[in-house]
């Protein structure tokens, strides 16, 4: 550990004598948890803002109790009990943040649903992974079919009532733990196809993540973050947990609108932003973006493909302040590239891996492009430490820089060739007037398969398909060229992403 990096983790007081005895005090009394974290934050940063969500404000010291009492109404009221697998389906608000450290508190398994998934799919869910009790919101109780799940449900809005009632509970304590079990969230949330990634909490789990924020993007010189991203998002959780250690305002929004997160952005001097390339993209398409973004210094973008338009278009406006983070929900964040990487290369990097993760290229064609390989210790639970495909195609230039292009599985034959959609959406993508666009194979008897693709435009925009077209045919192959070009709206799921 450097000198610059221990002198950092001094002044979160994660490695100075009394920090180190107030934080294994604080394993003792709540284990190693969530709650135990949010107990240290409450002890250093007591007064301070922790959370805005739904137009109040929490201070540290708030929080922690909040969470301590719904514990123990959790254990009380709802019959939780240590082991059990409970289920949470809810955007983000309070609530949903208090549940976190106040399950893991009481020992359970808890998983983070989508809440794009598809009303069919929550019985297999919930079948599948043993749900005992399942906590939603009441607007996403209207959408799903709750009468013949085998588990309890209960509503996120009766949690908030029996919080508000104020019992104290004084002479009922919380049975004790040694750590909590294992938090998961479900991938795949674009193509409809839903995995699960599990992680066990750990004391060790997020400080090389916290490492290369604290070194690479020195969020620590920060005091306010901004998360539009969804809890049960991997990169919306971890940046959550990873600004409660270091004591940051965190303001969150239940749903993503541009023109309100930039109403927040400003009206909350947020200094860093953390989301996904398309909300970055529309936060850039609302009229007079810049005027709000003013205080911005550090914009963390991952969870998605990073297109070169939009990276210009923030370092012209904002300077050189983003970053594009690489990851996946299995293995975590590995790859971090700087606005000087993202300068520096013609084509938009997804960076170098960070400390203590090792990656490389596996069977590269003549061209240099194969899979990602990612081997990191702080990876879902089952891929702790061991090798894994990231199903991504990449290539590694000769200083180390990784360069994306497109998923193996969205690789497609079109007249004998193979052609990757991604590849395509991210030429369409620079056109100046396009938002967003979607490509996707569709069968044709005379070539087999081609394809087509979904563009939207900019709202000042009179952009024909034709013109698309017309562009497109000095930027792409005969093969790669999309025979159908629909202009629309693109929908965009709860973290951001775009619907595949």
């Amino acid at each position: 550990m450097n000198k610059v990096l221990f002198k950092k983790l001094a002044k979160l007081h994660i490695t100075t004598p009394c920090g180190l005895f107030r934080l294994g005090k604080c394993f003792i009394h709540d284990g190693v948890t969530l709650m135990a974290i949010m107990r240290f934050a409450a002890i250093y940063y007591p007064n301070q803002c922790a959370l805005v969500t739904g137009g109040k404000r929490f201070t540290y010291k708030e929080l922690y109790e909040q969470a301590y009492l719904l514990a123990k109404i959790l254990l009380l009221d709802y019959g939780v009990k240590r082991d059990m697998c409970i289920g949470i389906l809810c955007k983000n608000h309070l609530i949903t943040v208090l549940l976190l450290p106040a399950l893991a508190r009481i020992g359970v398994s808890i998983k983070l649903i989508n809440t794009d998934i598809a009303s069919s799919k929550i019985g297999e869910v919930v079948r599948k992974h043993n749900i005992h009790l399942l906590f939603s919101d009441s607007e996403l109780k209207e959408k799903y079919i709750y009468d013949n799940l085998p588990c309890q449900t209960e509503t996120t809005e009766n949690l908030n009532k029996a919080l508000s009632s104020n019992r104290k509970f004084t002479d009922f304590k919380i049975p004790h733990i040694r750590c909590g079990r294992d938090i998961a969230v479900f991938t795949g949330g674009s193509s409809g196809k839903y995995k699960e990634a599990s992680r066990r909490m750990s004391v060790f789990q997020f400080l090389p993540p916290l490492f290369a924020l604290l070194e690479e993007i020195r969020i620590d010189e920060h005091d306010s973050v901004f998360i539009p991203l969804p809890i049960f998002h991997g990169f919306g959780l971890a940046t959550l947990i990873i600004s409660f250690v270091m004591g940051k305002k965190v303001c969150l929004m239940r749903k993503f609108d541009a023109k309100e997160a930039l109403e927040a952005i400003l009206e909350e001097n947020i200094e860093v932003l953390s989301l996904v390339p398309a909300m970055l993209a529309r936060l850039w398409q609302t009229e007079n973006a810049s005027d709000y973004m003013k205080n911005v210094k550090c914009i963390i973008c991952g969870g998605d493909r990073l297109d070169k338009k939009w990276a210009t278009i923030t370092n012209e406006r904002l300077g050189h302040v983003l970053y594009n983070l690489f990851g996946t929900s299995e293995a975590g964040f590995f790859m971090i590239a700087s606005p000087e990487d993202l300068t520096k290369n013609e084509e938009i990097t997804i960076g170098k891996p960070i400390r203590g993760v090792m990656c490389q290229v596996g069977n590269p064609d003549i061209n240099g492009i194969g899979p990602l390989l990612v081997c990191s210790n702080w990876a879902m639970t089952s891929l702790k430490g061991k090798w894994q495909s990231t199903g991504d195609l990449v290539y590694r230039n000769t200083e180390g820089y990784y360069f994306y292009r497109g998923r193996a599985d969205k690789m497609v034959v079109c007249g004998g060739e193979n052609v990757y959609p991604d590849y395509v959406e991210k030429v369409i993508n620079e056109h100046p007037e396009v938002l967003a666009s979607v490509v996707y194979p569709s069968p044709e008897p005379k070539f087999g398969m081609v394809l087509d693709a979904k563009v939207e435009i900019a709202p000042y925009s009179s952009l024909t398909s034709e013109d698309i077209k017309s562009w497109l045919r000095t930027r792409l192959s005969r093969a790669e060229m999309p025979h159908k070009i629909s202009i629309q709206s693109i929908n965009v799921l709860e973290t951001g992403k775009l619907r595949r």
